[in-house]
């Protein structure tokens, strides 16, 4: 057989070079999200979050949510700052908007309420020396809600623009799939989140933070998408509880040790628990024979996750963020583990 590569010995060379530069050109940025209700991060996990090579934070600043007294948008669940940010971090304020915040708020209300949040971002920024350089809100909008969305995000694109800085926001995959329909908000990039891509429910087995064939359902329209695209992977777990069958509620930042408990609950295996009796537990109410479902997941799960989204990103400089930094989550993760994943992702 005829061989190209005796009579052209450099074309093997540089195809197969070509074939790796696909991520191999991306300059990443690792990244956490901080998603607490108080900033409390000693020198130690400073210390370690270096180590991993993460110089970036997406601070959760507060949720923009309706009060009915008041009949109103306003902030709530601001976040506070027990120990001082380490300004070696670059940090992100992130505001998350609750579609009935929209929903409720006139459409000629909007501008007044993006000063509003404005003011309020300021403020948390300038009393705890925060600087920041982008921007991010987070919203799961609706058909309904999209043009009050968008005209809110419109008013912060401008504003940051001329300050330099840039807008970001999170973009869930059924927003790529159907970007046609829901819209492509106006920002300078997306935060895309790679998880929560399944129906919850309490069919053992079943993993809705992340699976292989419901990602497989959006992933193909990744590439296609209109905005530049950064990535959010999951390392967190919670516990799926259902009555009779059917979803009651989720319990978030939960592992099976936290069942552990034999006078609440008796485990049946595969990360299912079982209430022996009525109490309240974590602020839920379980009846006997209420049934509890650990959907975690592992570092072997994440870095499948992250190998997978990457095969669609587009071939540019990105941020990869895992959702979220907590002790208890990444108890599991070895720091191996986590380097490992933010390489699968670029």
């Amino acid at each position: 057989m005829y061989s190209y590569t005796k009579k052209f010995p450099y074309l093997f060379i540089i195809v197969i070079a070509l074939m790796g530069c696909k991520h191999g050109n991306n300059k990443s940025t690792s990244a956490f999200y901080y998603w607490k209700s108080a900033f409390d991060l000693s020198g130690q996990e400073e210390d370690y979050l270096h180590s991993l090579g993460v110089h970036k934070l997406y601070l959760h600043f507060f949720d923009v949510s309706w009060n009915e007294q008041l009949t109103k948008a306003l902030p709530v669940a601001r976040m506070k700052f027990e120990t001082v940010p380490d300004n070696k971090f670059q940090f992100v304020p992130v505001v998350f908007i609750l579609n009935k915040a929209l929903d409720q708020t006139p459409d000629d209300s909007i501008t007044s309420l993006a000063r509003h949040i404005l003011n309020e971002i300021d403020h948390i920024a300038s009393d705890n020396d925060i600087s920041y350089k982008e921007l991010q809100f987070d919203c799961d909008w609706t058909d309904g809600t999209r043009d009050k969305y968008f005209k809110l995000l419109s008013f912060f694109h401008d504003g940051l623009k001329k300050a330099g800085k840039i807008l970001s926001a999170t973009i869930r995959l059924h927003q790529v799939k159907y970007a046609d329909k829901t819209g492509v908000p106006p920002v300078d990039r997306g935060m895309l989140m790679f998880y929560n891509m399944g129906k919850v429910n309490s069919v053992p087995g079943y993993n809705s933070i992340y699976n292989d064939k419901n990602a497989n359902l959006y992933a193909s329209y990744i590439s296609s998408y209109a905005l530049p695209l950064d990535v959010a992977l999951p390392v967190f777990s919670w516990a799926v509880c259902a009555r009779r069958g059917r979803v009651s509620s989720i319990i978030e930042k939960v592992s099976d040790s936290d069942f552990a408990d034999t006078s609440m609950f008796s485990s049946s295996g595969n990360g299912i628990f079982v209430s022996n009796r009525s109490f309240f537990f974590r602020g839920k109410y379980f009846m006997k024979n209420d049934t509890v479902k650990i959907e975690q997941v592992s570092p072997g799960l994440c870095k499948e996750a992250a190998t997978n989204v990457s095969r669609y990103l587009k071939n540019e400089n990105r941020t990869i963020s895992l959702f979220d930094y907590d002790p208890q989550y990444l108890t599991n993760y070895d720091k191996k583990d986590i380097l490992e994943i933010f390489n699968s992702a670029n």
